[in-house]
């Protein structure tokens, strides 16, 4: 039979299903984001999602696994950075990147300005995850920043981890600029500009 044969019943179910979780996500991100993981309630994201309350604690048994169900949405979009690459210039062109793809879903960004302020409070469900990612992010990059200078790219005089760390101040500093005024800060813009400044005052003459 050709291709225009209906799919089976059990198909369209999972499609509603999946559909319908992508809206309670989107939702959840929204209430997250502006209104923190304690203040943020079920009905309101159920609402928000066209859904009933039963319907949100269908697909995420609790708040909490709701909300670290945002939070892995949220680092997805990060994963697509890469090592190596071939150059430091290569590094940067990935997190302008990345923050150009991050800028088409504000509420994911609101949600990432909150997340950084909540992971240091105590017995927050993130507690201590910033710390976890930064440490991560200086156990990958700065070695290869290193690398990149020893290779001649940058000057020598360059200090690896300062530029790893001004590199990730420029994202966080931007983004919480952005989030405190989305009318008046272009977030891809602003960054791509001061990314770029600060390769060129670390690139080899």
């Amino acid at each position: 039979m050709e291709s225009s044969e209906r799919p089976p019943d059990g198909d369209h179910r999972l499609a509603r299903g999946d559909a319908r979780r992508t809206r309670i996500l989107t939702a959840a991100t929204s209430e997250f984001g502006r209104k923190g993981y304690e203040s943020a309630r079920i009905a309101d994201i159920a609402r928000s999602a066209g859904v009933t309350d039963a319907g949100v604690l269908h697909h995420f048994a609790t708040k909490h696994d709701l909300f670290m169900a945002v939070v892995e949405r949220r680092e997805e979009v990060y994963q697509t950075i890469k090592l190596p690459t071939d150059s430091v210039r290569a590094l940067f062109d990935e997190f302008i990147a990345v923050v150009r793809l991050a800028a088409q879903e504000p509420d994911l960004l609101r949600f990432r300005v909150m997340l950084t302020g909540a992971s240091r409070v105590e017995g927050h469900p993130v507690e201590g995850r910033a710390r976890r990612n930064l440490e991560a992010a200086l156990d990958t990059l700065v070695p290869f920043v290193r690398e990149r200078i020893a290779a001649g790219e940058l000057a020598g005089t360059t200090d690896p981890q300062q530029l790893v760390l001004e590199l990730l101040a420029l994202n966080e500093g931007i983004r919480d600029q952005w989030s405190t005024l989305p009318d008046r800060i272009d977030y891809v813009a602003v960054f791509t500009a001061a990314a770029n400044r600060l390769y060129e005052s670390a690139r080899a003459r």
